[in-house]
């Protein structure tokens, strides 16, 4: 074989591994912002069990006037950076908070808070809020 195959191998080569590299560096930050997101989203869900503890969907029924009542779940939930919104029926209220970090760019969370009489209750779906279907609870 003569000097130009054996180039056109070395660089041939050389290529792959630069691209089994790439994919390796994209794997492997994938799994750390994923990683780093569920670290932070279960953070935040300790925050917000500490904020809807002892919150019914009656706290939510009249979502706009309950802001007004200082301290309220209702004010305290609205004024959340990362609040979404409510969807609040008879029987149970959807709220949705989308989390924001470093890692939003490779991986999508939301935090589903299900009020009900039963107290609330805490989802964390590995898609982005506006995904989330309040209709499906």
């Amino acid at each position: 074989m003569g000097r130009g195959g054996r180039r056109k191998r070395s660089t041939v080569i050389i290529i792959v591994l630069l691209l089994v590299l790439v994919v390796a560096g994209a794997v492997g930050a994938k799994m750390y912002a994923d990683s780093s997101a569920t670290e932070q989203v279960d953070e935040r869900v300790t925050e917000l069990e500490e904020m809807f503890a002892g919150a019914t969907q009656e706290d939510f029924l009249a979502f706009n006037s309950g802001r007004s009542v200082p301290g309220s779940v209702a004010q305290q939930s609205a004024d959340a950076e990362d609040f979404v919104s409510v969807d609040a029926r008879a029987g149970r209220a959807v709220v949705r908070f989308q989390p924001k970090g470093w890692w939003a760019g490779f991986t999508e969370r939301c935090i589903v808070v299900l009020v009900s009489d039963a107290g609330a209750e805490f989802l964390t779906p590995k898609t982005a809020c506006v995904r989330v279907d309040p209709d499906a609870f």
